[in-house]
């Protein structure tokens, strides 16, 4: 599953009413609960705030909330959009201004897919990336040019240095055994690494 590049805030206006969608790119409950705030601090006389959200390497949490509008019309569309593009770790609110004029189940569903889809045209995908942090124990001999190998082939998260060095690397899963390989020829077979965990982000 994708994911969302960037930010983005699309405004519909539809039979006089005014949509306002958000959508953001958002891996915790944390980031989803920052960005409500965030929005209905600014929209607080909007009749609706409407949200749909995906997280979970493979989508596994979803969730919708139709705040006030007739049920299922308004955040489920917006979760169907994003199931529907296969997207995860991403967050859609619509925030509603009333202008007047009833748009009835259909009219709903219609402008709040649209408003939806409409924001997520201009937000760019992403594609995960699989990681795995590793651990890298070496002599003090062989520690600059192992440091270097690492940057070269990955992100350098910290260094420890104690009766030995311990680095911790962030390399993408396809390049770990080539640098399993190059740290053995650097350190003649001594290196010993360790995989810590396993993560993905999205580039």
């Amino acid at each position: 599953m994708d994911s969302i590049k960037r930010a983005v805030k699309e405004t519909l206006e539809i039979k006089k009413s005014t949509f306002i969608a958000y959508v953001r790119p958002a891996a915790f409950i944390k980031d989803i609960e920052h960005a409500l705030r965030e929005i209905r601090a600014a929209h607080p006389d909007a009749a609706h705030h409407c949200i749909a959200y995906v997280l979970g390497h493979d989508g596994e949490t979803q969730k919708f909330d139709d705040d006030g509008e007739p049920a299922h019309t308004a955040g489920k569309p917006m979760l169907e959009v994003l199931r529907k593009q296969h997207l995860t770790n991403v967050l859609c609110v619509v925030v509603r201004y009333f202008g007047g004029v009833k748009l009835g189940a259909g009219g709903l569903v219609r402008a709040y897919t649209k408003a939806t889809s409409e924001a997520l045209k201009k937000a760019g995908r992403t594609t995960p990336v699989a990681i795995s942090r590793l651990h890298v124990h070496v002599d003090f001999a062989d520690s600059g040019g192992v440091e270097r190998a690492l940057r070269e082939h990955g992100t350098l998260i910290d260094s420890v240095y104690t009766d030995h060095v311990q680095f911790v690397v962030d390399v993408t899963d396809d390049a770990v055994e080539m640098l399993r390989q190059i740290l053995r020829d650097l350190t003649r077979g001594k290196a010993l690494v360790e995989t810590a965990s396993n993560h993905t982000i999205y580039k």
